[in-house]
């Protein structure tokens, strides 16, 4: 019997041994793959300073710097589990061959000098836990899908990456996901609510400082049990604060940053629910209305009152969620000063957490900026009365201020503009003038009267301001261009904008066409 067990084993070698000379790829070890990760003059001359890393080392990879095993009888029944190399002053790219180590648990090389882009043979890998390529040099797409069921940590912040958000809600990761952190990286896109929708053990989700568009799904979001920590800061997410995003039950969130971004309407009552809230950040950008008082207390953005004692008065809670309406702070909280003019300084200043001066923009300010703000590296066809007007009035020796009767006459004389009676700038018409960059936002403050805007056929990018609701708009036409994003909410809302509001029924569609259609 044993001379039977032993050919039983010897058979099963040279099978193995078959199978291996007759697939190439199967031949790649785990010192061959590991050390693909050494490229270059720099990876020798880093491979020389650690232990191991080199073919010639009699160490074996399980011994390797920064290298984990799961032991086996030999050196080549070892599986490698983890790939440990942060802040080791390693220098390339990804190899494609790490996909051959198909028990890779944690692969970390967080801080290096990684470049180029994540190969899908690591997000391949189905065993993957831990991903951990943050404040590298990496570009390229974001993969959408990871196949490993058990990935939990996604850390690829502080990178250059593209492409969008996660938006396949089969990939296997979605449903073991924690913690996702992409802070400071090139993505577009919005957020897909049937993909967040899967990730039912998500912890933390961080999207701060990327180019994100759309509204926030309030629903999808508040649905997660298990989120506690969310950064949507610094991107471009227009619409309301969702009030659904503080679902009764749910509402566990410690931290919400949420500042500068071009969201409208009011800060909703149901965000009472977030008991635990710690941290809440809203100023910079087009909210309006009143914080409610049992939102404010002395836990939220504590830090801003640690040199302010107890008892003093001045001492307001919701001035370090976000300064009031008619009032502006240097980071748009706490401290706060109120603007000069009382109930007429909240119309020109009607945002919570405005940022550095207060507003006054009059009809001269929102041309000279729409004017700066589309001139771009192309010149403005048509008559030069612009350039002459923004001469006479930007600049060093320009302070602002009311417009005088003789600018009122040059300003109704530019071509493309047209005034009532009063002088008040009704409409304004610069299709095909060869404008280029962004529709600026102070056109919604400093032209209340503004009736009619068509910006067609131009060389436009950016994002709609939902600011152009302060206006009395019944015709916007922003058509030929290439700005990005969707309507804000409230812009949709505004009756006989583009014969919208028939029969009380609205349509975003009427304002303007999304992207891609």
């Amino acid at each position: 019997s044993i001379c039977l067990w032993q050919m039983a084993i010897n058979n099963i070698m040279s099978h193995w041994s078959r199978s291996n000379s007759e697939n190439p790829t199967a031949q790649v070890t785990a010192k061959e793959a590991l050390l693909s990760l050494v490229q270059g003059t720099e990876g020798k001359a880093w491979s020389a300073s650690q232990s191991g890393w080199s073919s010639g080392s009699p160490l074996s990879v399980c011994q390797w710097e920064g290298i984990t095993c799961k032991i086996g009888f030999n050196d080549s029944l070892s599986k490698v589990t983890s790939i440990r190399l942060p802040n080791a002053g390693l220098s390339g790219t990804i190899p494609t061959e790490l996909g051959q180590l198909t028990y890779l648990e944690e692969f970390n090389l967080k801080g290096n000098l990684i470049r180029g882009s994540i190969p899908s043979e690591l997000a391949n890998l189905k065993q993957l836990n831990h991903l951990d390529l943050s404040d590298c040099l990496l570009t390229g797409t974001l993969p959408n899908r990871f196949e490993s069921s058990t990935l939990s940590m996604l850390l690829l912040n502080e990178n250059g990456l593209s492409g969008h958000f996660f938006n396949d809600e089969t990939s296997p990761h979605l449903t073991s996901i924690q913690e996702i952190r992409l802070e400071n990286n090139l993505l577009t896109g919005t957020i897909h609510s049937p993909t967040i929708l899967q990730m039912g053990n998500l912890n933390t989700l961080s999207l701060s400082q990327n180019e994100i568009s759309g509204v926030i799904p309030g629903y999808a979001l508040g649905s997660l049990s298990n989120l506690e920590y969310l950064y949507l800061d610094s991107n471009n997410l227009v619409g309301p604060l969702p009030a659904n995003l503080a679902q009764a039950g749910k509402s566990k969130i410690k931290e919400l940053w949420v500042q500068s971004n071009a969201l409208s309407g009011t800060v909703p009552a149901t965000y009472e629910r977030f008991d635990k809230l710690t941290d809440f950040f809203i100023d910079d950008n087009r909210l309006t209305g009143a914080l409610t008082p049992n939102l404010c207390g002395p836990e939220i953005n504590a830090d801003f009152f640690n040199l302010i004692p107890d008892d003093a008065e001045e001492k307001n809670y919701c001035d370090h969620i976000a300064c009031p309406a008619g009032s502006v702070g240097a980071e748009g909280v706490y401290p706060c000063s109120s603007c000069v003019g009382g109930d007429a300084a909240k119309l020109q200043n009607p945002y919570l957490g405005l940022r550095g001066a207060c507003l006054h923009l009059t009809q001269r300010d929102a041309l000279i900026t729409l004017y700066e703000a589309t001139s771009g590296n192309r010149s403005w066809t048509g008559d030069g009365d612009w350039d002459e007007f923004a001469a006479a009035f930007s600049g060093e020796g320009w302070t602002g201020g009311n417009d005088s009767v003789d600018e009122s006459k040059m300003i109704c004389a530019l071509s493309g503009v047209s005034c009532d009676g009063h002088r008040n700038v009704i409409g304004i018409s610069l299709r095909n003038r060869n404008l280029e960059g962004s529709i600026p936002w102070e056109i919604g403050l400093g032209l209340p009267f503004l009736e009619v805007l068509d910006l067609s056929d131009n060389y436009l990018t950016g994002y709609l301001p939902s600011d152009l609701r302060w206006t009395a708009l019944t015709k916007l036409d922003i058509s030929g261009n290439q700005i990005r994003g969707v309507v804000p909410p409230l812009l949709c809302m505004i009756g006989e904008l583009n014969a919208n509001g028939d029969e009380d029924v609205f349509y975003c569609n009427r304002v303007a066409f999304p992207t891609g259609s």
